[in-house]
Protein backbone atom coordinates (compact mmCIF):
# COMPACT_ATOMS: atom_id res chain seq x y z
CA UNK A 1 0.00 0.00 0.00
CA UNK A 2 1.75 3.51 -0.78
CA UNK A 3 0.86 6.90 -1.23
CA UNK A 4 -2.45 8.07 0.55
CA UNK A 5 -4.06 4.83 1.37
CA UNK A 6 -4.21 3.62 4.83
CA UNK A 7 -2.10 1.18 6.75
CA UNK A 8 -2.58 -1.12 9.52
CA UNK A 9 -0.62 -3.00 11.54
CA UNK A 10 -1.49 -6.93 10.73
CA UNK A 11 -2.46 -9.55 12.80
CA UNK A 12 -0.10 -11.62 14.94
CA UNK A 13 0.82 -14.34 13.86
CA UNK A 14 2.41 -17.70 15.51
CA UNK A 15 6.11 -18.99 14.99
CA UNK A 16 7.71 -21.99 15.27
CA UNK A 17 8.51 -21.29 18.32
CA UNK A 18 4.78 -20.43 19.95
CA UNK A 19 5.69 -16.80 20.14
CA UNK A 20 3.42 -13.86 18.42
CA UNK A 21 4.82 -11.77 15.20
CA UNK A 22 3.96 -8.29 15.50
CA UNK A 23 3.96 -7.06 12.02
CA UNK A 24 4.96 -3.58 10.75
CA UNK A 25 4.59 -2.41 7.90
CA UNK A 26 8.07 -1.61 6.27
CA UNK A 27 7.34 -0.82 2.64
CA UNK A 28 5.52 -1.22 -1.01
CA UNK A 29 6.69 -3.31 -4.46
CA UNK A 30 7.05 -1.29 -7.06
CA UNK A 31 7.95 -2.71 -10.09
CA UNK A 32 10.27 -6.33 -11.23
CA UNK A 33 13.60 -5.77 -12.22
CA UNK A 34 15.55 -7.52 -14.58
CA UNK A 35 15.26 -11.40 -15.26
CA UNK A 36 15.86 -12.93 -12.09
CA UNK A 37 13.12 -12.07 -9.65
CA UNK A 38 14.44 -9.01 -8.25
CA UNK A 39 11.89 -6.59 -7.37
CA UNK A 40 11.68 -3.01 -6.10
CA UNK A 41 11.29 -2.15 -2.45
CA UNK A 42 10.25 1.49 -1.58
CA UNK A 43 10.42 2.20 2.01
CA UNK A 44 7.64 3.67 3.71
CA UNK A 45 10.31 5.77 5.45
CA UNK A 46 13.26 6.80 3.37
CA UNK A 47 15.66 6.95 6.28
CA UNK A 48 14.99 3.50 7.08
CA UNK A 49 17.82 1.90 9.18
CA UNK A 50 19.23 -0.62 6.72
CA UNK A 51 20.07 -3.00 9.64
CA UNK A 52 16.84 -5.62 8.02
CA UNK A 53 18.88 -6.43 5.23
CA UNK A 54 22.54 -7.10 6.81
CA UNK A 55 21.20 -10.48 8.21
CA UNK A 56 19.15 -12.67 5.28
CA UNK A 57 17.71 -14.26 4.61
CA UNK A 58 14.94 -12.01 6.55
CA UNK A 59 11.51 -12.83 7.13
CA UNK A 60 8.62 -10.44 6.21
CA UNK A 61 4.78 -10.57 4.95
CA UNK A 62 3.93 -9.31 2.06
CA UNK A 63 -0.20 -8.21 1.81
CA UNK A 64 -1.70 -7.32 -1.00
CA UNK A 65 -5.67 -7.05 -0.32
CA UNK A 66 -7.05 -9.89 1.67
CA UNK A 67 -3.74 -12.16 0.58
CA UNK A 68 -1.17 -12.44 2.71
CA UNK A 69 1.81 -14.75 2.44
CA UNK A 70 4.85 -15.33 5.04
CA UNK A 71 8.18 -15.55 3.25
CA UNK A 72 11.99 -14.76 2.71
CA UNK A 73 13.81 -11.87 1.53
CA UNK A 74 17.05 -13.85 0.02
CA UNK A 75 18.87 -10.57 -1.58
CA UNK A 76 18.77 -7.37 -0.95
CA UNK A 77 21.06 -4.67 -2.69
CA UNK A 78 20.37 -0.50 -2.45
CA UNK A 79 19.48 1.73 -4.92
CA UNK A 80 18.06 5.06 -5.65
CA UNK A 81 14.37 4.47 -4.80
CA UNK A 82 15.10 1.52 -2.31
CA UNK A 83 16.01 -1.78 -2.42
CA UNK A 84 15.88 -4.34 -4.97
CA UNK A 85 14.98 -7.82 -3.39
CA UNK A 86 14.72 -10.91 -4.37
CA UNK A 87 12.27 -13.34 -1.71
CA UNK A 88 12.16 -17.18 -1.52
CA UNK A 89 10.64 -18.99 -4.35
CA UNK A 90 10.25 -16.31 -6.30
CA UNK A 91 13.31 -16.62 -9.43
CA UNK A 92 11.32 -14.59 -12.27
CA UNK A 93 10.14 -11.43 -13.74
CA UNK A 94 6.77 -12.73 -14.17
CA UNK A 95 6.16 -14.08 -10.31
CA UNK A 96 7.29 -10.98 -9.17
CA UNK A 97 5.32 -9.25 -11.39
CA UNK A 98 2.41 -10.27 -9.43
CA UNK A 99 3.61 -8.97 -6.22
CA UNK A 100 3.04 -5.65 -7.29
CA UNK A 101 1.43 -3.00 -5.30
CA UNK A 102 1.78 -5.05 -2.35
CA UNK A 103 2.88 -4.15 0.80
CA UNK A 104 5.97 -5.71 2.68
CA UNK A 105 5.69 -6.07 6.21
CA UNK A 106 8.73 -6.82 8.61
CA UNK A 107 8.53 -8.77 11.74
CA UNK A 108 8.86 -5.61 15.24
CA UNK A 109 10.70 -8.13 17.26
CA UNK A 110 13.79 -8.29 15.04
CA UNK A 111 13.95 -4.14 15.07
CA UNK A 112 16.45 -2.58 16.80
CA UNK A 113 15.34 -0.39 20.18
CA UNK A 114 13.56 3.15 19.48
CA UNK A 115 15.74 5.81 20.89
CA UNK A 116 13.36 7.57 23.81
CA UNK A 117 12.56 10.30 21.68
CA UNK A 118 11.33 7.36 18.57
CA UNK A 119 7.98 5.40 17.66
CA UNK A 120 6.63 3.71 15.07
CA UNK A 121 3.95 5.13 13.79
CA UNK A 122 1.30 2.17 14.57
CA UNK A 123 1.75 3.14 18.08
CA UNK A 124 0.44 6.23 18.03
CA UNK A 125 -3.50 5.02 17.04
CA UNK A 126 -5.92 4.89 19.78
CA UNK A 127 -3.37 7.41 21.39
CA UNK A 128 -5.27 10.73 23.09
CA UNK A 129 -3.47 14.45 21.36
CA UNK A 130 -2.98 17.41 22.95
CA UNK A 131 -1.66 20.28 22.08
CA UNK A 132 1.29 22.02 24.00
CA UNK A 133 -0.84 24.43 25.99
CA UNK A 134 -2.59 20.81 27.02
CA UNK A 135 -6.05 21.43 25.49
CA UNK A 136 -7.16 18.11 24.42
CA UNK A 137 -7.51 17.61 20.97
CA UNK A 138 -9.12 14.52 20.33
CA UNK A 139 -7.59 10.47 19.88
CA UNK A 140 -5.54 9.36 16.72
CA UNK A 141 -7.71 7.36 14.68
CA UNK A 142 -5.99 6.29 12.34
CA UNK A 143 -2.49 6.96 9.69
CA UNK A 144 -1.71 7.42 6.42
CA UNK A 145 1.28 7.84 3.85
CA UNK A 146 0.58 10.71 1.76
CA UNK A 147 3.57 10.44 -0.45
CA UNK A 148 5.94 12.47 1.76
CA UNK A 149 5.20 11.46 5.18
CA UNK A 150 2.84 9.81 7.15
CA UNK A 151 -0.38 11.69 8.50
CA UNK A 152 -2.10 11.23 12.03
CA UNK A 153 -6.51 11.30 11.86
CA UNK A 154 -7.10 13.27 14.77
CA UNK A 155 -11.02 12.97 15.68
CA UNK A 156 -12.56 15.15 18.25
CA UNK A 157 -15.21 14.71 20.51
CA UNK A 158 -17.56 16.44 18.53
CA UNK A 159 -16.36 14.04 15.75
CA UNK A 160 -14.23 16.65 13.74
CA UNK A 161 -11.52 15.40 12.30
CA UNK A 162 -8.13 17.01 12.16
CA UNK A 163 -4.83 15.71 9.83
CA UNK A 164 -1.56 15.95 12.22
CA UNK A 165 1.68 15.21 10.25
CA UNK A 166 4.24 12.78 11.86
CA UNK A 167 7.01 15.05 11.47
CA UNK A 168 9.46 16.79 14.12
CA UNK A 169 7.45 20.46 13.53
CA UNK A 170 3.91 19.16 14.79
CA UNK A 171 4.98 16.12 17.07
CA UNK A 172 6.42 17.49 20.56
CA UNK A 173 6.26 14.53 21.97
CA UNK A 174 5.00 10.73 22.71
CA UNK A 175 4.47 9.13 26.06
CA UNK A 176 4.03 5.22 25.03
CA UNK A 177 3.00 4.67 28.47
CA UNK A 178 0.17 7.52 29.24
CA UNK A 179 -0.77 6.48 25.09
CA UNK A 180 -0.76 10.17 24.77
CA UNK A 181 0.99 12.79 22.11
CA UNK A 182 1.71 16.56 22.32
CA UNK A 183 1.35 18.12 18.89
CA UNK A 184 1.70 21.83 17.66
CA UNK A 185 -1.52 21.54 15.04
CA UNK A 186 -0.08 24.89 13.28
CA UNK A 187 -3.33 26.87 13.49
Amino acid sequence: MGGGQGRHLADPAPTPEGTAVTWLPFGFLRRPHGTRGEILLSPFNADADSAWAEHLPTQVRWVKGAESVDTHVVAARPVAAGWLVRFANNESRETVAALVGGEVQIPRQGLPALASDEFYVEDVVGCEVYAADGQRLGCVKGTFFNGAHEVMVVVGDAGEERLVPVVPDFVLGFDAGARRLTVDAHE
